[in-house]
């Protein structure tokens, strides 16, 4: 797995950086993740998921100092367990799916409410997809696309007002 992180980063210098912190702190992030998360495979998953924002966000590792390294790699870990969490409760088991009752009008105002989210713009469609499906907060979300949190908001709340234009002009909206 090591390789596929090392193959996403540009200088030999990187690789090697990056490979003395995943021998260093993997064991680390895993056991902190497994306390969340308690199953070994979303565990993983959340690992796996902080190294993607790690590698994302490398050129950050050369300002932080030594001693504060742990405690942003656990951060990140432990941000990626509470969204895999989160994602945990939202899921429905295939068992319980005929339990789900929806209603015609319930279905066709999701599939136009639906084809309304594909119409917006993908800075704003996809805030507000990460905030209204994924309950992701607006740091996660600032965390996860690299802009500040006044941004999500400011791009949350245009997205709302583009949004409510195209119901209205739909007719879903009064």
């Amino acid at each position: 797995m090591i390789n596929i992180f090392l193959a996403a980063l540009e200088t030999a210098e990187e690789r090697r950086k990056f490979t003395e912190i995943y021998e260093e702190y993997h064991f680390q992030l895993e056991n902190t993740a497994m306390k969340i998360l308690a199953e070994q495979k979303d565990a993983e998953d959340a690992v796996q998921n902080a190294f993607i924002q790690i590698i994302r966000h490398f050129e950050k590792i050369s300002v932080i100092p030594c001693e504060e390294l742990p405690f942003w790699l656990i951060s990140i870990v432990k941000n990626e367990a509470l969204m895999i969490l989160r994602k945990r409760k939202k899921l429905v088991p295939l068992e319980e799916w005929e339990n789900i009752a929806y209603t015609t009008s319930e279905a066709i105002e999701y599939a136009e409410l639906v084809e309304l989210f594909t119409k917006l713009p993908d800075t704003y469609r996809t805030v507000l997809e990460m905030k209204y499906l994924f309950a992701y907060s607006d740091k996660e979300i600032s965390i996860r696309l690299g802009i500040s949190e006044t941004a999500v908001s400011t791009r949350a709340s245009r997205g709302r007002a583009l949004l409510r234009n195209l119901a209205e002009k739909k007719g879903l909206y009064p």
